[in-house]
């Protein structure tokens, strides 16, 4: 069933990722006292990780009825994650490097992969929750 409690995880997975691609992660003040911004859409197998992911999460809301096949994907999706918070510091120490930089921080872009994580993982939990569930009602009968 949609209306299950991994859907609405899924869905704010996606919607953080979609939101990464359009919302700054790294700005910075340069030298000559301009403000840049750095954008997830600046680094392409960043940006293409994040809408897989997200697209990944809006796909696996759909696959309620085979839940292992649901459950392997969430935990796909929150691996990817990972791998894109190191591609995001990877790209942002790039950034550092490229630009003579006289301040800079990270924005709350940056905080969009650790939240899909952990939406994913719980997503994860919440089907693995059902399968048990499920199992165990087979049992009884």
């Amino acid at each position: 069933m949609i209306q299950r409690i991994q859907s609405v995880w899924l869905a704010l997975a996606a919607i953080c990722g979609f939101t990464m691609a359009k919302v700054p992660l790294f700005s910075a003040t340069l030298t000559d006292q301009t403000k840049r911004s750095f954008l997830a859409t600046e680094s392409l197998l960043t940006f293409a990780l994040i809408v897989g992911i997200a697209c990944l999460s809006v796909v696996t809301i759909f696959l309620y009825k085979k839940r292992p096949t649901q459950y392997k994907l969430a935990i796909t999706g929150a691996l990817l994650s990972a791998v894109v918070i190191a591609l995001q510091v990877y790209s942002i120490e790039g950034f550092k490097k490229a630009n003579p930089i006289q301040q800079g921080s990270y924005q709350w872009g940056g905080l969009l992969p650790i939240a899909m994580v952990i939406f994913l993982f719980m997503a994860a939990s919440a089907i693995r929750k059902d399968e048990k569930l499920i199992k165990s009602l087979d049992r009884l009968r």
